[in-house]
């Protein structure tokens, strides 16, 4: 099974946890990215998913583009989209496949999909001031080419200037929040 069957199957099954939007996204947007965007801007959610992010900020006038690998979560961001009746440019493809254009977006999100070459790609996909938000989780267990490592993170964005960063246990791994805002 390849990972496009793989997340349609799990779209299908349904993932109601995927719905709503992340605690520390709501934060970080009252926080934050609300008062750096009073009117909205240009985002870009990688690995939508449903689009719950996406979703939430065409609600507050921005203009959303969603990246995801599955044709069900796609399918079902424009059902919701529609329903809300909010425009996202919804786009179904891997995103190693889509091509990041340069200094194009005010803020791009990042949930649990981790690729270390997608940092530097982010980093010129965001306008100067703009910020980054992602949440991931990491291995307590440090072994060669494994997922994303305890305090990685921030040497994968040591380029952006630090909003908030927070790792914390979870089980047997962990999970990092991360916001910062590329240098002008």
């Amino acid at each position: 099974m390849d990972v496009r069957e793989l997340w349609d199957g799990r779209f299908t099954q349904g993932l109601p946890s995927l719905e709503t939007p992340d605690p520390f996204f709501i934060e970080m947007y009252e926080q934050h990215i609300s008062k750096s965007y009073p009117s909205g801007g240009k985002v870009l959610d990688l690995a939508a998913g449903l689009g719950r992010h996406s979703l939430f900020l065409a609600e507050h006038q921005w203009k959303a583009t969603a990246v995801d690998i599955s044709a069900v979560a796609i399918e079902k961001l424009k059902e919701t989209a529609l329903s809300l009746n909010v425009h996202i440019d919804a786009l179904i493809m891997d995103i190693e496949d889509y091509d990041l254009p340069a200094e194009s977006f005010d803020l791009i999100i990042l949930y649990y999909h981790f690729d270390r070459a997608l940092f530097a790609k982010i980093f010129n996909a965001l306008k100067p001031g703009g910020l980054f938000i992602c949440k991931q989780a990491f291995s307590n267990i440090p072994k060669e080419n494994a997922p994303l490592q305890k305090e990685e993170l921030l040497t994968l964005v040591s380029y952006f200037d630090m909003i908030s960063h927070h790792e914390r246990p979870v089980k047997d791994r962990g999970v990092v929040e991360y916001l910062g805002r590329k240098k002008q």
